[in-house]
């Protein structure tokens, strides 16, 4: 829509069809709208690239967004965005391997100050995903009350379940129950602490977890 400056006779503002008015150095212009190149029309190979790096995040961060909503919760407040649109940020650049897929060990699903994890474990039980975690009771009473955060994604499936208020530090294990027919799949296995008040949450601990190796894997890095 253009707006006309001093009756018909006079200039306008705006856009009206493939025109735009405006003033420039006290004079009235129209200029023609530019016509998109038929190569930004089709996009290049790196555009290509990341439209879909930027599909495939949208599509796994939807799958997670009850988790992140907590895990970004902070962070996102921080920054004046969405915990969404916070996890997106930060994982578009640090979530993606060399061919432009998402490296599930590099992915972020909470971001804070707070103690993480240290020595946790996951094994599959006949009722789910068991993980365990050092106690940390050397890092004081006031941390005994943080609750644990699970997630566990299958990627094959499309499929995630999480606890976003576990039991506490203190406990050392939580059950993440996992349907019956969903217990022959692999999985992707992040934890994270979250303060009992809501106002700190640690970063998450990335585990990957195979339904059919019946070793206890254990992980002591935070990404």
């Amino acid at each position: 829509m253009a707006i006309l400056k001093d009756g018909v006779n006079g200039g306008f503002t705006g856009k009206v069809g493939s025109v735009v008015g405006y003033q420039l150095n006290g004079k009235w212009v129209i200029r023609s709208l530019p016509k998109p190149s038929k190569k930004n029309q089709k996009g290049s190979a790196g555009q290509h690239k990341c439209r879909g790096k930027f599909a495939s995040m949208q599509y796994f961060l939807s799958h997670v967004l009850n988790f992140v909503r907590v895990g970004f919760n902070i962070d996102s407040k921080a920054k004046g965005m969405s915990a969404h649109n916070a996890a997106k940020s930060y994982n578009m650049l640090h979530g993606f391997n060399g061919d432009g897929k998402i490296d599930y060990s590099q992915i972020r699903l909470a971001q804070g100050k707070l103690l993480p994890p240290e020595n946790h474990s996951v094994v599959f039980n006949e009722l789910g995903l068991l993980f365990t975690w050092d106690k940390q009771t050397d890092a004081g009473y006031l941390l005994a009350s943080d609750q644990v955060m699970l997630l566990a994604f299958d990627d094959k499936n499309d499929f995630s379940i999480c606890i976003t208020s576990g039991n506490r530090r203190s406990i050392g294990e939580q059950l993440l129950s996992i349907p019956k027919a969903r217990q022959a799949e692999a999985y992707h296995t992040w934890i994270a602490f979250v303060s009992e008040d809501r106002t700190m949450v640690s970063n998450s601990i990335y585990a990957a977890f195979g339904a059919a190796d019946p070793v206890i894997q254990k992980f002591s890095k935070s990404l």
